[in-house]
Parts: C-alpha cells; structure tokens; sequence
C-alpha cells in the first residue's frame, strides 16, 4: 500500500542532498541497537534491500530519488522489525509522502515528535505476530518508515517513539554530509557475479551468516550460523541486483569463503537437500515454500548462492528468473573458478 502512496506523489524539484544508498545504509541502527531498543538477544538482521532504478520501476515515483530497506527477524516468535529509509528529491515531496500516508491510514495517534513530522499507526491481524505498528518519521527530505509487529500486545506511543528516535538518530548527518558509507573493496567486488547484461547492481556490503540465514529464511539461523562459524566463515559477500527482464525482482547473490574445498561442498550439498546437479556442479530449482528460485554452486573452498524473488513479500518470484539466472550462475562459476 505504501508503495502506491509513493507512485501516487507529484513531481517536485530536485533536492540539494547529495547523499548515496551506502549513506543512508551507514544511518541504520546496528544489531546491538535494535536488540537493546527492543529488549532481546534474539533479534536478528536479514540482508538490505537497495531501492535503486531500475528496481521495480513501473511503480516508483519520479519524485523519489531511492530507498534502503533493513529487516530484523525475532527467532522463536514470528516478530519482524523493518526500517525503510527513503530519500525524496525536495523536502516537499517527503511531506506529500507524509499526507499520502495520513489520507490513506486516518489520523494518527498521539505521541512524541521525531524528527520534522511523525506518524503513528497500529492494527490488529492473525498469525503468530498480530499487533502491527507503523512508526512513519520524516526528517528533512527522508522518510522512516519503521513497520514493528509483535506477538503479545501493541506497544505504547511512548515506546515506539523511543524506537524511532533511536532509528533516525544518524539521519542528519546524512543530511548534512558528515555520514557517508564505506566503497566496497575491489577484492570483494570481484567475489561477486561478473558485469552482465541480464542482473544490474543496486547495493554490495558485507553481511553476518546470520543474515545470510535469515535471507534463505532457515528455521534456525542463529544455530546455522555457529555451524557456519565452525566452516570458517565469518561474513558474507553481499549484492544486491534487479532482474533486467522483469524489474519487479530481485536477485539476491552471496559469495562464501570456507576455510577448505571440503567445508564448501558439505555447504552445497546441505543446501540444495535432494536438488539435483547439472553436469557443470550447479544445483538449480524453485522453492515453493519461500516462493523464490535458488542457484547455487562450490568452487573450491567457495560457494556462491543466487536468489531470485519478487519485490512484494506476497508474491511468487516470475519464470523471468529462469533463463537469465541459469546463464549468471554459469558465467559466475567461471569466474571464481578460474
């Protein structure tokens, strides 16, 4: 729904900040932040999503320059946490973003301001995780949108603006050019599928292997991640991608370092269960509880993974994945394996 609100927002002139989607990705709230904030050590990050053209660009405004999407899984419950940080062209797009959202959801309840506007929003569902939030906070040119969903009560106004102060806290320093992200090392770079035509980059970073966990959406990533600590791997190579054929996926690729050939088979083969294996070592299928398509291979002690989704959470990834990625995957295998 929000996603339409921001199609719907006129054309507004250009903005002065210069920012790039690794500022606003540097601005997120780190692990120990969300866990302290919401009380558990059992919060946990998925990987980032780079709302960068040309992802889904049938439905984004013109007015919206890009977005950065954070999500946090609670293991053992089916509590979420999701901060998107969205960076409009003028402040004055960001306030129609603003009255878009209030027309759309009524009048929100009271409760602290953050930021330069602040919405607050709730309502009751089913599932393991019924009480959602959505805390919408604009600072400047930049829109939060923190959506909280909790398994026992809603949280009171109060607390969901101490979260939100917490998580916009770097924002005017993106704002005002002291906060830029990291370049991602050439050497990791390479660890990554080679320039193509079928996949665009939208973002690269590292990730933790409990991200990487929460990414295949495995029932336990905190207790895989210690069995992938224990194959010497610590982090993970990170890219995001948009689909070329079909904008509205997404294409997740991680790379994994193993400390020996072993340790990455063992991987791939504990991956991809009864799948079976082309004659090149590439395991490819759909999987239809996760609704993504999966490819996956061992070079020597490294393994590489590509995930082809839909940008909408509710939806089946396209059989637009199908072609495009069997011939990335090929040519990625090469170029690790060289």
């Amino acid at each position: 729904m929000l996603a339409l609100l921001a199609s719907a927002c006129t054309r507004a002139p250009a903005g002065s900040i210069n920012a790039q989607p690794p500022d606003l990705y540097a601005a997120m709230p780190s692990l120990g932040d969300v866990r302290i904030l919401l009380g558990d050590e059992n919060w946990w990050p998925g990987p980032p999503s780079f709302g960068v053209r040309p992802l889904d660009i049938a439905s984004m405004s013109s007015t919206e320059k890009f977005s950065v999407t954070q999500p946090f899984i609670h293991v053992g419950t089916a509590e979420r946490f999701d901060i998107d940080f969205t960076l409009w062209n003028a402040t004055a797009a960001a306030k129609t973003y603003m009255t878009n959202v209030q027309n759309a959801l009524g009048t929100s309840a009271s409760g602290p301001t953050v930021g330069d506007q602040t919405l607050y929003y709730g309502s009751g569902g089913s599932g393991g995780a019924p009480y959602s939030t959505l805390t919408a906070v604009r600072v400047g040119q930049i829109v939060a949108i923190i959506n909280w969903s909790l398994k026992d009560a809603f949280p009171q106004t109060s607390r969901m603006g101490k979260v939100a102060a917490k998580v916009v806290a770097k924002l005017k320093d993106v704002i005002s050019g002291k906060l830029h992200g990291s370049a991602a090392p050439a050497s990791d770079t390479a660890l990554l599928p080679p320039a193509n035509t079928d996949i665009t980059q939208l973002g690269q970073t590292r990730i933790s292997v409990e991200a990487s966990m929460v990414m295949i959406d495995a029932a336990t990533p905190d207790q895989i991640a210690v069995t992938l600590r224990r194959l010497g791997v610590n982090d993970v190579v990170f890219g995001d991608y948009a689909l070329n054929s079909d904008t509205h996926m997404e294409v997740w690729a991680t790379e994994f370092s193993f400390s020996d050939a072993k340790n990455a088979t063992d991987w791939f083969n504990l991956l991809r269960g009864t799948s079976p294996v082309d004659q090149a070592g590439i395991a490819s299928f759909y999987d239809s509880s996760r609704k993504v398509y999966m490819y996956l291979f061992a070079a020597g002690s490294r393994g590489a993974l590509l995930i082809c989704r839909s940008t909408a959470s509710s939806e089946a990834a396209s059989r637009a994945c199908e072609d495009p990625l069997s011939r990335v995957i090929a040519s990625w295998q090469i170029a690790l394996g060289s």
